[in-house]
């Protein structure tokens, strides 16, 4: 076996080192953009119930997914009203969402999405008269040391927050500007 010895000049070897650090650095960029991203494309609110979403999301840096469904008060069906990704937007509501409506009482589920457990916590919100009017869907951030029980908690005080602005099922789908 031959050995091969290359020979590069100290400007050569200054320039190839500065070129890596540009690259690692380009990269560092890239990843801190796309974990900025999660932010940049929440859903512009066009109705109340979506300015709310936004304004939660906002304040609470342990969700990293929240979504209104409720029942139109001039239709007959179950529907996400508003959501941190567009594309739920207008989905059905899916049957623990249904249970949550019906019982009046939160569901907690531990849910494992790309290799990474965390709890979905479905809560009801009520009117200014005790009515349940719509349901949250609180996703949390990771957190190995998090329990059905706190996740369910935590998302009822969510809940409480965002009822304290809900005084009907009307409000929810009043157009914001």
């Amino acid at each position: 076996m031959h050995a091969i010895s290359i020979r590069i000049s100290k400007m050569q070897f200054l320039v190839l080192t500065m070129l890596l650090v540009f690259l690692c650095a380009s990269s560092a960029q890239s990843a801190a953009r796309a974990a900025q991203e999660r932010t940049i494309h929440v859903p512009a609110a066009k109705i109340y119930a979506q300015k709310l979403v936004n304004e939660t999301l906002a304040v609470h840096s342990e969700i990293m997914g929240l979504e209104i469904s409720a029942t139109h008060p001039k239709k007959n069906e179950c529907t996400t009203i508003a959501s941190d990704e567009e594309l739920g937007i207008g989905e059905k509501c899916d049957q623990d969402e249904y249970d949550v409506m019906k019982s009046g009482k939160p569901f907690a589920d531990k849910t494992t999405e790309h290799g990474q457990e965390f709890y979905d916590v479905n809560v009801p919100i009520h009117d200014a008269n005790g009515k349940v009017v719509a349901i949250i869907g609180v996703d949390f951030k990771p957190d190995p040391k998090q329990t059905a029980d706190q996740a369910s908690q935590q998302a009822q005080q969510i809940a409480k927050e965002i009822e304290a602005k809900v005084s009907s099922i009307d409000k929810l789908y009043e157009p914001v500007s």
